[in-house]
């Protein structure tokens, strides 16, 4: 008797147990599936900082989703979320670490950051894989705010020798990142070595180059702005 009751407490037991394991199973996929319809409708609406929220969620519940990594990365780039951003990209890079879209937002948030050594790498990486006359102006330009000018120019000679480089664009801010243009690279690689020419005051050497961007791209903005500076400071000695 003792032994049958014994029998009976194991098998119900058995079934307490699979009977949770199945609740807490519907509970998961329930919750999964809440919080995927939730991401869809923030995207929908917009709506980012949700978007976000409902991704973490879901890593809570499956953390085996390592994709979700890569949904995260973004939405925190364009949320300028960047060491979040560059946090979850990282994730993904430590096991694929010829991700191009991800080498990018990490790239790109650094420099937002202010850490072009930093983005320089990444950069790299993607100039290895996908090499054009675009991401060397990346990298020429992080070069530049790190001060390292003979790479800069290392770097403007090899896009200026692309022949590509006069159709190419490249997205240039200015106004202290209040504007942006999409200009011609090459136009932006003389831009580039009128600041040079202006970091050690050689005017009349910027000024040239200045002008030579503007014969290329008439409508940079940029260009025009550093040559209204040059211009003006002459006038008022």
């Amino acid at each position: 008797m003792i032994r049958f009751l014994f029998y009976i407490l194991v098998c119900c037991g058995l079934i307490l147990s699979v009977s949770c394991k199945d609740s807490h199973d519907k509970h998961i996929k329930f919750e999964i599936e809440h919080e995927t319809k939730l991401y869809h409708q923030a995207i929908k609406f917009g709506d980012v900082g949700t978007a976000i929220h409902a991704m973490q969620s879901l890593l809570v519940w499956d953390s085996t989703k390592k994709d979700y990594y890569d949904t995260l990365a973004l939405l925190y780039f364009h949320s300028q979320n960047y060491p979040q951003a560059i946090q979850s990209a990282q994730v993904i890079l430590d096991k694929q670490p010829d991700n191009i879209k991800l080498l990018q937002i990490v790239a790109h948030s650094y420099q937002y950051l202010g850490r072009q050594d930093l983005a320089i790498p990444y950069f790299t990486k993607v100039a290895d894989k996908q090499p054009g006359p675009a991401i060397n102006y990346e990298i020429a330009s992080c070069y530049f705010f790190a001060r390292d000018f003979k790479k800069v120019t290392s770097y403007i000679d090899k896009i200026m020798a692309d022949k590509s480089s006069d159709t190419v664009k490249v997205n240039i801010t200015f106004n202290q990142g209040h504007d942006q243009q999409d200009v011609p690279v090459k136009a932006a690689c003389y831009n580039l070595l009128g600041t040079l020419a202006m970091n050690v005051n050689i005017k009349d050497q910027a000024l040239t180059n200045y002008k030579n961007a503007l014969k290329i791209f008439p409508d940079f903005e940029l260009a025009k702005q550093n040559i209204d500076y040059i211009e003006k400071g002459d006038k008022s000695k």
